[in-house]
């Protein structure tokens, strides 16, 4: 038998299996405690254990995972879409071939788990619900994965965090999470303002606003156009929030940055690193063959690479700490309508950090339309011509040819990773009529 742990503990892999158990609810809180700040305005959010983005789930091939889940969601969390305060929990990428129940989808594989709280005496249900999965067995190799609220626009209000399923063995790298998200004037007014990572931003001097005719076309991921007006929550001598700060403790070595496209709309978001190259090492949770000298990287939503930066040795030691730059377009079908940007810092022993540092509106420092962008990989996939001119495998493996790396040119490493995922031979399918219904209800 496996031995039972706390999950915080199960982030150190062991030489023997472990059931890690995890303890998680969901609440309707305020962005207005550390933890859960998010851009520094006030506003409705749904949090997993108080904090934005949840606790971080990190296990280890052999470990089985269990998360005991409660629904607290007290009054009405009333989101854009209009979906309820049920709620549930999906690991995203994890296949759960024994336990398909576990997967979170609501009225498909269970239905939405109802607040516990006195507000709902006739839901009541006081038995937290045992999500996981057993990394052996359930299609979950060791990679970078996500997890979120799969009921409506929750996952868009906070409910979502990471999910690292650590290789066995010593780890040639030191780890780092970057988790990235556009996010919302508020649950009901879906206008883009801000981008997080890690669930830290700002919002600057001027902050978008729109007609609920262009907040529908931007929700149907056909492109909504937005104005800037003047910020009411500016202040540059009192901001709420800081950016999230990335500590290079020992500089040469060679950091994974794991990057996850929490991205709820059709809102791609686009990653640099000041003065540093990075190479893309995996996606989606799966091993590609290294793709070096990047100088950017495109996620959309779900999407996951992981990269791997060789830090400096020489660097400024009394300068200012390097900017891992984040930007999105607000509306892909024009891209002079502008956009969003946010930094994380990436900091080495003795630089400092400018804390009263908010990029303009036009995010002019972003370079977005600048000819000199080199190596990037995975942009979005809406210009023939840039696909057409792409560079192809294998000339990307020649680091000093710039272009456009798409997808479709990755390939998996010839010596394959081990992995858990196994064809699903004889898969029988059942058909359903229009008079199906799940427990009644759907």
């Amino acid at each position: 038998p496996k031995k039972t742990v706390p999950g915080e503990q199960c982030d150190i892999c062991t030489d023997y299996p472990r059931k890690c158990v995890f303890d998680f609810k969901l609440e309707m809180l305020k962005s207005d405690t550390p933890g859960r700040r998010a851009d520094g305005r006030i506003r409705s959010v749904l949090a997993y254990n108080g904090q934005i983005p949840g606790p971080p789930i990190v296990i280890c091939e052999g470990d089985e995972l269990v998360v005991n889940f409660k629904n607290d969601i007290t009054g009405n969390m009333t989101n854009m879409d209009g979906s309820s305060s049920g709620t549930t929990l999906h690991f995203h990428g994890i296949r759960e071939k024994t336990r398909p129940w576990s997967d979170g989808v609501p009225f498909v594989s269970q239905c939405p788990i109802t607040p516990e709280g006195q507000d709902h005496p006739k839901n009541r249900n006081p038995f937290p619900f045992p999500y996981g999965f057993n990394t052996d067995v359930d299609g979950a190799p060791a990679g970078t994965y996500w997890y979120h609220s799969h009921v409506g626009a929750q996952r868009t209000n906070g409910a979502y965090g990471a999910l690292i399923i650590k290789e066995k063995g010593k780890d040639a790298y030191i780890d780092k999470i970057l988790v990235l998200q556009e996010w919302y004037e508020s649950s009901t007014n879906q206008v883009p303002v801000s981008i997080l990572i890690n669930g830290n931003g700002r919002t600057g001097e001027y902050i978008n606003t729109g007609e609920d005719a262009e907040i529908t076309k931007h929700l149907k991921g056909k492109g909504g156009s937005f104005q800037l007006k003047k910020n009411k929550y500016f202040d540059r001598n009192n901001f709420k929030t800081n950016y999230e700060e990335c500590i290079i403790g020992e500089p040469g070595r060679t950091y994974r940055f794991r990057v996850i496209g929490a991205i709820s709309q059709n809102f791609p978001l686009r990653l640099s690193i000041d003065d540093h190259k990075f190479t893309a090492i995996a996606m989606d949770s799966r091993k590609i063959e290294p793709v070096p000298y990047l100088t950017d990287l495109w996620l959309a939503a779900g999407e996951r690479y992981d990269i791997v930066v060789k830090t400096k040795r020489a660097y400024n030691k009394s300068g200012e700490a390097f900017k891992i730059k984040v930007f999105g377009y607000t509306n892909q079908y024009n891209h002079s309508a502008g956009g969003l940007c946010t930094i994380a810092w990436l900091k080495y022993p003795g630089q400092t950090i400018d804390y009263n540092y908010v990029p303009d509106s036009a995010c002019t420092d972003f370079d977005h339309l600048s000819p000199l962008r080199l190596r990037t990989l995975n942009p979005v996939p809406n210009n023939y011509a840039a696909w057409k001119n792409r560079i192809q495998y294998p000339n990307w493996k020649n680091p000093s040819k710039p272009g456009d790396i798409f997808i479709a040119d990755l390939r998996e490493p010839k010596s394959k990773s081990k992995s858990t995922i196994t064809n699903l031979a004889n898969t029988q399918y059942i058909e359903f009529d229009g008079n199906i219904t799940f427990n009644g209800l759907r």
